[in-house]
């Protein structure tokens, strides 16, 4: 029955909407107020309405009654009703009521989220909203003891989910034979005829099938395992009597990149499994990701599958093919998270055998912490901290953290455990039930030029400056200048810039910014960041600097990624931009508390980019005084060691200086911040008025100091 429902999932969606929807529409227009209470009665022949009133009485209960009182009814047997009763969530998502009492204290993000058909309805029900929600799955039914497809409705309401739903047998769906177009389902469908055959036919006439040119359609085909783990009936002849349990690469049972997916595939029972490993595609010629389910029936295991293209391994995933291999690490730490689950998946990376080189695989926890990771010293650490900004300042943490189910590169600088230097990192992360699995292969800079694409805007970027300082090399000063103050010298959002000895402006397509100087107001951003006394301390061997600057292709402000060499006295430079939430409109004054975040980031890129000393020197200088902004640094002791007012050097945040005129011991608060930041709100002596004002302070842990600013009211 299992495999029958699975096979007609999608036809039951449709016939459930076209059951409830209209019906659910009349209920809730005409039985309910607008204040939610029911104004008439639902009988079970509305079986959504009926469902909907079910919740609907469940939050009149938890309003009137309040949450221990319903909690308790709707975990007794007097809140059945037949089919029907009510679920609650907390928020935590886990359930604290449910009928069936085994399931009290499961996460929706855990087993019970996930039905026989590998659909994650845990995730969509715990999506749900004030307004509701229909989530379609399948269910055991407790009325009759079997799995059934389950219509449920969900309300999220203080914080907690109510839910209730009802259920749906479809005999003629789950006899319909699925098409090639529902491929999980063809495949079942192929082994289950196989099955069939088998018992009908008996072995010797199934294996002949098999074993004949009628088994193989394209890509599809069935392959059987005798007793022994030997591979007896297969499509290709130089695979049968090969043992299924390999123990090196190029052996049946371990894949292209590996992954050794035969120890998987002999845990099967008859219940059935869904093994994913690499294998030559018959149809195409290619190792391509394939999803075989397999049954064990008799003794003998009964397969088939269908194949999957994943970015970058239409050549095969070997090492040859770094972003192939990357993929199909993240993908085998996957199937050990579905197979051994999470305390066991986290404790083998974190092992020193699951590295291959300087492949390894990482893992962040629901709070963004790494739980799992080649190098333990970095365990616990925060991908919002500053695990998650690289040497250059650049925070690919923020662009890590928005990966989703599909996947996403991120590319950024990392140590590369295998060399121990600071390497290009081009890494592929997977979210799955709220954790991020990861993986990643390094690229040595600048040696870039070759075989660069967009696609690697980095090196892209890199390879613009070779380019440039090879053509000054061959062809001089003077025509190099000419070429990058043209046009053509234009690709897309890349463009070369050049700086003379005295730090300004000779080549760019933005004629405007001809002899501008690096020192003046050109090198300072929107934010207030002063990004040229960085980029003018570069050298032969080049810097990474990142600041806000005028995309012309797209005509907004964004945040620019610049490679800069310096050559020969001159600076050659060029970059690429990433469109960053927080920068769709520039911060400035205006807005206060924006502005005043950005003032400690760009200290926090200071001390980065020149160390202590040099950062507590500025900070205690006019020099960086904005108006009313200024940057005061705390150390490891609590003393103030920055400040605009040098006669404060010194004092103690924990005593007088910690407490404001009103009384309030603001110091206490303040020194219970962290990487994450936080704001504290004083009164304080604004240096530019010399008035007590209402100081609004942002401050900051780095290093053991504490870095801060703000803005007065």
């Amino acid at each position: 029955m299992h495999n029958r429902l699975l096979l007609g999932r999608l036809a039951a969606v449709l016939i459930a909407a076209a059951l409830f929807v209209s019906g659910c529409d009349q209920y809730m227009t005409s039985n309910l107020q607008m204040d939610g209470a029911v104004t008439q009665q639902v009988t079970k022949a509305d079986r959504a309405g009926f469902t909907v009133a079910m919740v609907e009485k469940a939050l009149q209960r938890y309003d009137a009654q309040g949450r221990e009182a319903t909690v308790d009814y709707y975990n007794s047997p007097e809140s059945v009703d037949g089919e029907w009763y009510v679920f609650i969530v907390d928020e935590n998502d886990e359930i604290i009521a449910h009928a069936n009492p085994d399931l009290l204290g499961e996460s929706l993000h855990g087993p019970v989220g996930v039905d026989i058909t590998g659909y994650r309805q845990g995730e969509a029900i715990a999506g749900a909203t004030e307004e509701g929600r229909w989530v379609d799955y399948i269910f055991l039914n407790l009325a009759t003891g079997n799995q059934e497809f389950k219509h449920t409705w969900a309300v999220r309401h203080d914080g907690l989910i109510f839910a209730s739903g009802w259920y749906q047998i479809l005999p003629d769906l789950s006899r319909r034979a699925p098409t090639k177009a529902d491929r999980p389902g063809y495949a079942v469908h192929l082994v289950e005829q196989a099955i069939q055959r088998y018992k009908t036919e008996g072995r010797e006439a199934t294996l002949e099938y098999i074993n004949s040119p009628a088994n193989l359609d394209g890509e599809w085909y069935v392959f059987l395992i005798d007793e022994n783990d030997i591979l007896i009936g297969h499509p290709r002849e130089e695979l049968r009597g090969q043992y299924s349990i390999g123990d090196e690469i190029g052996e049946l049972g371990v894949d292209i990149t590996g992954y050794r997916y035969g120890e998987l595939l002999h845990s099967v029972d008859e219940e059935g499994l869904w093994v994913d490993y690499f294998f030559l595609n018959i149809a195409t010629g290619n190792h391509e990701y394939k999803h075989t389910w397999v049954v064990r029936h008799d003794g003998l295991i009964f397969g088939s599958g269908w194949y999957q293209v994943l970015p970058g391994l239409q050549l095969g995933a070997t090492k040859a093919h770094p972003v192939a291999y990357t993929v199909a690490m993240v993908e085998q730490a996957l199937q050990r998270y579905e197979a051994h689950g999470r305390e066991a998946t986290v404790e083998y990376y974190n092992t020193p055998e699951s590295a291959d080189g300087e492949y390894y695989v990482f893992i962040f926890d629901e709070d963004d912490k790494l739980i799992a990771h080649a190098n333990p010293d970095l365990i616990g650490m925060d991908l919002k901290g500053d695990l998650g900004v690289d040497v250059t300042g650049y925070r690919f943490g923020d662009l890590m953290l928005t990966a989703t189910e599909e996947g996403l590169w991120v590319d950024y600088l990392f140590q590369n455990l295998a060399t121990g230097n600071q390497e290009f990192k081009h890494s592929w992360v997977v979210r799955r039930d709220g954790l991020l699995f990861g993986s990643g292969w390094y690229q040595v800079l600048p040696g870039l030029k070759v075989g660069v694409t967009k696609a690697d805007r980095a090196g892209y970027t890199v390879a613009m400056v070779e380019q440039a300082l090879q053509r000054y090399e061959t062809e001089g000063r003077e025509a190099t200048i000419e070429h990058y103050n043209s046009p053509e010298s234009v690709d897309g959002e890349w463009f070369v810039f050049i700086l003379d000895e005295n730090d300004h402006v000779i080549a760019s397509p933005i004629p405007d910014l001809l002899g501008e100087d690096a020192k003046g107001d050109l090198a300072v951003d929107v934010t207030g960041y002063r990004f040229g006394d960085l980029m003018l301390s570069a050298t032969e061997e080049g810097l990474w600097v990142d600041y806000v600057f005028l995309n012309p292709v797209t005509g907004n402000q964004e945040l620019k990624h610049s490679w800069v060499v310096r050559h020969d006295g001159l600076l050659f430079g060029s970059g690429w931009y990433q469109v960053l939430p927080t920068l769709a409109t520039a911060v400035t004054k205006a807005q206060p508390a924006e502005y005043t975040v950005a003032v400690v980031d760009r200290a926090l890129r200071y001390y980065k980019a020149y160390g202590r000393e040099e950062a507590v020197a500025y900070y205690n200088s006019s020099a960086s005084v904005d108006g009313a902004w200024y940057v005061y640094i705390f150390d490891e002791n609590d003393l103030l060691i920055a400040h605009a007012n040098p006669d404060l050097l010194g004092m103690d945040l924990k005593e007088e200086l910690g407490l404001d005129s009103t009384g309030y011991h603001f110091g206490t608060d303040m020194l219970e911040a962290t990487e994450e930041g936080l704001w504290i709100h004083y009164v304080f002596v604004n240096p530019a008025t010399g008035e007590e004002e209402t100081k609004h302070a942002w401050a900051v842990r780095h290093d053991g100091l504490l870095i801060g600013s703000g803005w007065y009211e």
